[in-house]
């Protein structure tokens, strides 16, 4: 029964462990308050979604196919995972079952003490972040630089084989920025901000729906005309606009859950405060909350209200409530709430509970966009910079070449008098030589286009969010990489000119 993991599980289990670990002592520390059995407990836990509830699972198995006590199982389990965290865990749960201690007391504590950990795992992961951030600008930009001397130089100098020189700086440039987006996604803290279910927010519905047609045509016109021979602004810009619709929906409803989080801890506070105090149920105490409190959920529990006043089953009535939000950390919330108030548990202390984790959620995501929202804003503009001197330097290029072609041409009786006197001789400046312009152009769109994917997949993995959000950060990179295939070159020839 040992628990087998690919290097990618194992990588995933790392990141999302501490998250993991969180949400389900948040969830038995609630259904705790209830005084149910210790049989239920591990039975509801193994029933949650997640990595910790797969060892629960197990737990449960043990003692209920082969006879196993909680305690041994417990060791049995720990022995076997492969988290740290997680083995601590498992061996601190089977010696507080040892003693005997009371379950509701000792995971009211580790979920306590895991609000801790997290936090300081997260500022830690926002720390390291933030550096990296700073790490892959500047690798960027040296890698960039490399380039732009290597083009120099093939103007200036024959350096033997251009296309394989090309060919491993492209290479090069390929390998480094996968390296720094991947770095850039270790680095970020672990979370998930759109839940999986059914049932989805209207934002999130939209750009479903949309991405099912609008991807396939932007790939099979870009396809087109890539084919047909037009310029690369016109490629660029058409990715950008298909890409839009998308990004922005997608940045819509990230907003919309990022305030809903923040407000879903004072919602479930209030209303199991009422119903506690009350003695009443979820639905009498959410008719006596006052729901305008609840800022941007607002809408929601309007139409959870009055779905629930219609007669609807209640379990439909929440799903939808939770679905209709778009957030994972709602569904988390809502469902440990929900359940553990059905056991019997006392909506007071569970409402606490909850708030307390989900707020603390909340608050250390402000952190997350403070740095993500500086690395975006240098990201643009250094993109831009970037592409505009490769531009260019091919600009420069181009514009020499022909000029210095027109002067060889109106004067080739004098050229052929120097040649014939052997002033050039054993000399390697290739200036209006034989470089290839055209491979030159093709190699310079090239590295401009691995520059827009890996500067708008280092801003998805520095802010987060859902996977729509990618569509945003593509578009506005093709975009500015569009206008500065356009604009560029037009300003190098203009600048320069040879007398």
């Amino acid at each position: 029964m040992k628990l087998k993991m690919s290097i990618g599980e194992q990588i995933k289990e790392d990141q999302a462990v501490a998250l993991d670990l969180l949400d389900m002592l948040t969830y038995t520390s609630s259904i705790a308050t209830a005084n149910i059995s210790r049989d239920k407990i591990f039975e509801l836990a193994s029933q949650q979604d997640g990595i910790t509830a797969k060892h629960m699972k197990k737990i449960y198995l043990l003692v209920k196919n082969y006879g196993y006590e909680y305690t041994k199982a417990c060791k049995v389990v720990a022995n076997e995972a492969h988290h740290p965290a997680l083995k601590s865990f498992l061996m601190r749960l089977s010696s507080a079952l040892a003693t005997g201690e009371d379950e509701s007391k000792f995971l009211r504590g580790e979920a306590d003490r895991m609000v801790e950990v997290y936090t300081n795992k997260y500022e830690s992961d926002v720390d390291s972040l933030q550096k990296w951030t700073d790490a892959y600008s500047a690798i960027l930009v040296s890698v960039t630089l490399v380039i732009a001397v290597f083009l120099i130089s093939t103007m200036l100098y024959s350096m033997g084989d251009l296309y394989s020189t090309s060919i491993l700086s492209g290479i090069l440039l390929c390998f480094i920025a996968f390296i720094g987006v991947y770095a850039l996604y270790r680095a970020a803290p672990y979370e998930v901000i759109v839940h999986s279910l059914t049932v989805k927010s209207k934002e999130q519905e939209m750009a479903k729906r949309l991405s099912i047609f609008i991807l396939p045509a932007g790939c099979i016109t870009s396809f087109i005309l890539l084919i047909a021979g037009v310029e690369p602004w016109i490629i660029f810009l058409t990715i950008s606009i298909f890409f839009a619709p998308i990004g922005i929906i997608g940045m819509r409803d990230g907003k919309k859950i990022e305030k809903a989080d923040e407000d879903i801890s004072s919602f479930l506070k209030s209303l199991g405060t009422t119903a506690g105090t009350t003695q009443s149920t979820l639905t009498t105490a959410l008719e006596r909350m006052d729901r305008k409190s609840v800022a941007s959920l607002e809408e929601h529990v309007n139409r959870l209200h009055k779905r629930l006043q219609n007669g609807v089953n209640p379990t439909i009535c929440w799903y939808n409530f939770v679905g209709e939000t778009g957030s994972e950390l709602i569904n988390k919330s809502t469902r440990v709430f929900i359940d553990a108030i059905t056991l019997g548990g006392d909506p007071t202390k569970i409402g606490e509970i909850v708030s307390k984790s989900s707020l603390g959620i909340a608050l250390l995501r402000i952190k997350r966009k403070f740095v993500s929202a500086g690395f975006m804003n240098l990201t643009i503009p250094l993109h831009g910079a970037m592409s505009g001197v490769l531009m260019f330097i091919y600009g420069i290029m181009f514009s020499f070449s022909n000029a210095v072609g027109v002067m060889m041409a109106k004067h080739s009786t004098e050229v052929e008098g120097a040649a014939s006197t052997g002033m050039t001789a054993g000399m390697a400046i290739n200036i209006g030589g034989s470089t290839d312009l055209a491979f030159i152009a093709y190699f310079v769109t090239f590295i401009i286009f691995v520059l827009t994917i890996a500067s708008a997949f280092a801003s998805k993995c520095a802010a987060g969010g859902s996977n729509y959000t990618l569509c945003y950060y593509l578009s506005v990179m093709f975009f500015v990489s569009a206008v500065v295939t356009l604009v560029v070159p037009i300003m190098a020839d203009k600048i320069f000119t040879l007398e």
